[in-house]
């Protein structure tokens, strides 16, 4: 486990260089505090889906579109931590930007190698650190308004977890941690789909994405909750998808 072991040097590392906010405000060349809530934001939600798309591929199920959707993720991962370390104050450092780096880096080996069960361990580890480190930028940089968008990146951010760990399980890794993330995540996105259902939307937002998720969550809801079966893989990938979906409507929306 020589990989492990070099990945909690890192870590290491990080937590002694401290924060992770440090960015740097000139105006050259540099990000907004929008842009870079944004690029957090999206390796935030790809992470999850990374892991779910890896899992989908190991356990033989909906193998085309989830390599395909490895390939999507890595190039948006690949494109956000570079503008986030564009953004990253060069005299101070920014040592989680460059652990959420090395990371990425690590996902990339791993998929030239086989869809192992070790491997699969190892996504599991690299997509949390993702998730980490883009929580830490996001909690220092956003304001203290929540609004509409985010909300609706928030509750893209929980279908993606809740699918990872529903095939997660599939997979193998039946860890109760596992299963209580799983419907923390569904419990969560329930009360935010509340929110979203009592906003007063235009009518084509309505009859659009609105009623599709109003159509496809509760049938979902209860194939998330059934993580110890994991019967239905393919299910729960296309009504994923379909809810993803409604949900990038949503974020065009409001941004």
């Amino acid at each position: 486990m020589k990989r492990n072991r070099q990945l909690l040097a890192i870590v290491a590392a990080g937590m002694l260089m401290g924060s992770s906010t440090l960015f740097a405000k000139n105006e050259k060349g540099t990000l907004n505090t929008n842009t870079v809530l944004t690029h957090a934001e999206t390796i935030k939600s790809i992470s999850q889906d990374f892991a779910k798309n890896y899992f989908y591929v190991q356990q033989g199920i909906q193998v085309a579109p989830a390599k395909k959707g490895l390939k999507k993720n890595m190039l948006a991962l690949d494109d956000s931590i570079r503008s986030l370390q564009l953004a990253a104050d060069k005299d101070s450092g920014n040592a989680v930007v460059e652990f959420m780096f090395f990371s990425i880096d690590e996902l990339k080996m791993t998929l030239k190698e086989s869809f192992s069960a070790e491997n699969g361990g190892l996504v599991l580890d690299y997509t949390e650190t993702l998730l980490e480190g883009s929580e830490n930028i996001i909690a220092a940089n956003k304001t203290s308004t929540a609004t509409m968008l985010n909300v609706v990146e928030e509750m893209e951010f929980l279908i993606e977890r809740a699918s990872k760990y529903y095939i997660a399980f599939r997979a193998g890794y039946t860890d109760e941690v596992n299963i209580q993330q799983a419907k923390y995540a569904v419990k969560k996105f329930e009360i935010l789909l509340k929110k979203v259902m009592a906003h007063k939307y235009p009518e084509s937002i309505k009859k659009g994405p609105i009623k599709k998720l109003a159509k496809y969550w509760p049938v979902s809801k209860n194939f998330y909750l059934g993580i110890k079966k994991s019967d239905l893989p393919t299910i729960v990938f296309i009504s994923t998808k379909h809810m993803k979906s409604a949900l990038d409507k949503l974020v065009e929306y409001h941004k």
